[in-house]
């Protein structure tokens, strides 16, 4: 456990001396399906900032680098609710804090990815240049946690979101089954039109239903209390099994960006070698995609059958 110094913010975090936690997930807020709309969006901007603050600590420290991973998934959570519910919100104030969040998240991305591509590497000889451009970005996310600006950016997020910033004539005190049921069709149907006749070798496309796959698994997370679990489960199956395949395939796109800068510096045989594995492992993965595609299609999303709802609420 490594003591870290972590400054004041507007939610009462005090200056003092704290151990580091180990890395903390989102934990699903307590809501039922009676919850209001507002309520919800409310609560799942809490439960991720909560993620965020509970990681940032550890990330600045530097320690397991799943401290940035969970700080990060916090951070793109929080833009997911943001989305989910933007028809409760004043357009302009959302799109503006989407933009500070989508900035901020910019800074550990760099960092995230090398820490992917080294753990990938095992004894290759690739370790060493990747090790020194990956402590690089490394620094630069440890610098930017342990921003004023980057501090105060969550919690900034929540004392807004707890102001109410509904748009006139908003739904937010509505039940949240019926928004979220209207929310989740639309994220639905916008990743089936992204998927309709695609070719899965064309990567900035594949990478394109891989953001929509990620956002409805999101959506379908911040509204579960809506729904039971079994009746959902079928649904997150598949989904979460395309999440998976394409995220293997984004970490092949990284890796082919970062083994181009190293290849720069003069270590082009292994990059090489490591660009032909890649290669292979793409065209296995790609066969998977599209017999996991084929296996989502025709599952009925859940909130289209009424018998999903709990009883009660």
């Amino acid at each position: 456990m490594i003591p870290v110094v972590a400054g004041s913010n507007p939610v009462g975090h005090p200056t003092l001396k704290q151990r580091i936690l180990p890395p903390q997930k989102w934990l699903r807020p307590a809501l039922s399906a009676k919850s209001r709309a507002g309520d919800a969006f409310i609560a799942n901007v809490k439960a991720a900032v909560e993620q965020v603050n509970a990681n940032r600590p550890g990330a600045v420290a530097a320690g397991d680098p799943e401290h940035l991973h969970q700080l990060r998934v916090g951070m793109r959570r929080l833009r997911s609710t943001l989305r989910a519910c933007r028809a409760l919100l004043r357009r302009k104030e959302a799109a503006r804090l989407d933009r500070r969040l989508r900035e901020a998240l910019r800074a550990f991305g760099e960092a995230r990815d090398w820490d992917v591509f080294e753990g990938s590497l095992g004894r290759s000889a690739l370790r060493r240049p990747a090790r020194e451009r990956g402590d690089a970005a490394r620094r630069k996310a440890r610098a930017s946690a342990r921003s004023a600006q980057f501090r105060f950016l969550s919690d900034e997020t929540l004392a807004w979101a707890r102001g109410r910033p509904w748009r006139a004539r908003s739904n937010a005190g509505l039940p949240m089954e019926g928004f979220a049921r209207d929310a989740l069709e639309r994220a639905h149907l916008r990743l089936l039109k992204a998927a309709e006749q695609v070719d899965w070798n064309d990567a900035p496309r594949r990478h394109r239903v891989r953001i929509l796959v990620k956002r409805l698994r999101y959506g379908c997370e911040c509204f579960a209390a809506a729904w039971l679990d079994s009746a959902m489960e079928p649904f997150l199956k598949e989904l979460r099994r395309l999440q998976e395949i394409l995220g293997e395939l984004n970490d092949i796109e990284v890796q082919r960006r970062l083994l181009a800068e190293i290849a720069g510096a003069g270590a082009t045989h292994p990059v090489t070698a490591r660009l032909r594995k890649l290669g292979a492992r793409e065209r296995g993965l790609i066969v998977k995609l599209r017999r996991a595609w084929r296996a989502f299609e025709p599952v009925s999303p859940y909130w289209r059958v009424p018998e999903a709802a709990p009883v009660g609420g």
